[in-house]
């Protein structure tokens, strides 16, 4: 079980060009890489401009993991090589910038012409590398320029297939400083030190803060932490809700008391709750990782999609569908936590309900259950606020052994996220949305026998994605091979679907995560004897979709995070005669007290910035994909910022596409 959490740590690197061999130091202690990226956006926020590579049109711009280098030191300076440029694009696909958004450094490039005349290997002929900055344009010296005037003076770019008219129009019409050069040009470039950065390495723990606990628990240490917090926090003398005191004591009447007192504010005591938690991981230490069951001709049973703290639509879910019983049983797919503010109350009753009669509530872990979407997305904040850090650990253990999926009949299976991804698990630097620019469906297909077979309690964390690939050099493409079982972990509780087929990159992560297209799910269903599957993990505007002829998605948080517009879902399989049937009920948003989203987290990273990678809300102007200005009315200004965003460029975590909002994901 991979336990290690940290922030990044540089390390030194070499450039070597023709017979020098410059060696490289650690300019700066990067220690987060959220922080360069937040200072360095807002400096020419104010004209409309992004510095990040999501959030520009050309293709050029920063992503995480960047090396560090700084132009304005002339010992990182090195030999130089010129070129006349008589055509655009050069073959640069990628140039980024150094320290405070300042110079312009090639990341990634075409390294040979394919063929006489190919505008697109002016570079590599002219003897240009990687790792090289532009020192002049025209003879105009420009090495210590701001990033974005050096890229709008060259004007070194190609749109891509997936750019739209408007944002082309929108990219041609930017405000700009300088305009481009005209050809021919002749660019020097320049070799310059760099210092990689190592977004996977472990940063040293500072003494006397609290980190999440590293190793699981074993049973003699739930008695202990059950025995501490009954001598530490004893039930108030005042309380005057629902006791528990083991599985036996939950019934019925006890749940409706207990939806009724939590929705008054009521919580459990202390130590009824860390009891209560104990219990359920003791219940799912007995399930697997492939968990399976039966119903029987006319029976049903219910699939609910993520719920994120939305404990006033679960409420009503169960209003109108029935509390979980022997024939009425329930899959809880996943994303219990997180984003909405009541993610204590809804994860309570659903540990309640399944310490009752766990054969009634099935419940999926999703990628809201692990520790790193916690600590970002709310649910650490929430947990020690109406409770303590331990407990959060407690959590965490429960959620370690959640199945990673259900197979229902041995014909339908009920997994957060999606199905295997590729193999090889090809990353390609630049691999764009494009339809076309697919990687096949696999030959072979992963088994039900070896998801059942993964070690289901892994923490995946921030250098777990970009781990899980295959990176492609030069023309080599690597072979298929034995896949891991974190990749599979990270397919089943991050993938989504696409619309063509083959593989595809996710927006979700920078890169390690996957969308597959309907022949992928055909071969799976129909190698492995499945009937359908279902999933969820993507906000829907009727709250379910058939994605494909065999694919569902299901999503049970009606206007997620209060501004998305959506209804919410469930679906309802009956086995009719022996033959399995979907059918979706949809249902609309509950009114709730007047508490906004996210409100924990912003708690967490007041108690632990140590650990936080900030979400924020937008303020100020708005701005597109393409980093212009959004003219928008006063009541549109108001809904656009209230729209939360990650304060780093690792990609959505809800797989929305750049300069999209969780509303217009909905709707797609």
């Amino acid at each position: 079980m991979m336990m290690a959490f940290g922030l990044v740590k540089v390390r030194s690197g070499t450039v070597k060009r023709g017979t020098s061999n410059v060696n490289c130091s650690a300019f700066c202690s990067h220690k987060q890489g959220s922080k360069r990226i937040t200072q360095i956006t807002t400096c020419r926020a104010e004209e409309g401009t992004s510095l990040l590579q999501r959030k520009r049109c050309d293709g050029h711009g920063f992503a995480k993991g960047d090396p560090e280098f700084d132009v304005t030191d002339p010992s990182s300076l090195g030999e130089t090589a010129t070129v006349e440029f008589k055509k655009r694009p050069s073959g640069v696909t990628r140039y980024s910038h150094g320290k405070d958004g300042k110079g312009a450094i090639i990341l990634d490039m075409q390294e040979k012409s394919r063929y006489p005349g190919d505008p697109k290997g002016q570079c590599a002929l002219g003897g240009v590398t990687k790792k090289m900055v532009i020192k002049s344009i025209a003879g105009q010296e420009c090495i210590d320029w701001n990033f974005v005037d050096i890229m709008d003076l060259f004007d070194d770019y190609e749109f891509q297939p997936t750019d739209t008219k408007e944002a082309k129009d929108e990219w041609k019409a930017r405000p700009r400083k300088y305009e481009a050069t005209p050809l021919p040009c002749v660019v020097e470039f320049q070799e310059c030190k760099v210092t990689e950065v190592d977004d996977e390495e472990v940063a040293p723990k500072i003494e006397g803060k609290w980190y999440p606990r590293g190793s699981p628990f074993s049973d003699d240490d739930l008695t202990a932490e059950l025995e501490r917090v009954k001598k530490e926090s004893p039930v108030p003398g005042d309380y005057k809700g629902v006791v528990y005191s083991g599985p036996s004591s939950v019934d019925d009447a006890w749940i409706q008391t207990f939806i009724e007192q939590q929705k008054e504010g009521i919580l459990l005591p202390k130590v009824m709750a860390y009891q209560l938690v104990i219990d359920t991981i003791k219940v799912l230490n007995t399930e697997k990782t492939l968990s399976e069951f039966e119903i029987k001709p006319g029976d049903k049973f219910t699939v609910c999609g993520d719920t994120h703290g939305q404990y006033w639509d679960t409420m009503n879910l169960f209003k109108m569908n029935g509390l979980p019983s022997a024939k009425n049983p329930y899959i809880f797919n996943g994303d219990f936590v997180d984003r909405g503010s009541w993610g204590i109350e809804n994860i309570m009753l659903l540990y309640a309900l399944k310490v009752k009669d766990p054969s009634s509530l099935h419940l999926n872990r999703g990628n809201h259950e692990l520790i790193e979407a916690n600590m970002i997305y709310g649910f650490a904040g929430e947990c020690m606020k109406k409770y303590d850090e331990l407990l959060f650990d407690l959590f965490s253990e429960s959620f370690r052994k959640l199945s990673l999926c259900h197979l229902i009949n041995k014909e339908i299976l009920v997994v957060h996220g999606g199905v295997p991804g590729p193999n090889p698990r090809i990353f390609v630097p630049g691999m764009s949305h494009d339809p076309s620019d697919a990687i096949p469906r696999n030959a072979v297909t992963i088994k039900l026998d070896e998801i059942a077979a993964v070690d289901r309690e892994t923490e995946l964390q921030a250098g777990t994605y970009k781990a899980a690939v295959d990176l492609v050099e030069g023309d080599v493409v690597p072979e298929a091979g034995k896949v891991s079982e974190v990749r599979i972990v990270i397919d089943c509780i991050w993938g989504d679907p696409r619309l063509t087929n083959g593989y595809g990159p996710s927006y979700r992560k920078s890169r390690g995560i996957f969308m597959f297209g309907p022949d992928v799910t055909e071969k799976f269903c129909e190698d492995n004897g499945l009937k359908f599957v279902i999933r969820s993990h993507e906000v829907k505007e009727d709250g379910w979709k058939q994605d494909h002829p065999q694919l569902y998605t299901v999503f049970s948080a009606p206007n997620y995070m209060d501004v998305g517009g959506n209804r919410g879902a469930f679906l309802k399989v009956t086995n009719e005669d022996g033959e399995l049937k979907i059918t979706p009920t949809e249902f609309d948003k509950s009114d709730h007290p007047d508490v906004p989203p996210m409100i924990w987290q912003s708690y967490f990273a007041e108690t632990h910035p140590h650990l936080t990678k900030k979400m924020k809300k937008k303020t100020g102007p708005i701005y597109d994909s393409n980093g212009m200005l959004v003219q928008m009315s006063k009541r549109e200004l108001e809904d656009a910022q209230n729209q939360w965003v990650e304060d780093d460029e690792e990609g959505d975590i809800d797989g929305v596409e750049p300069g999209k909002t969780i509303t217009e994901k909905a709707h797609t």
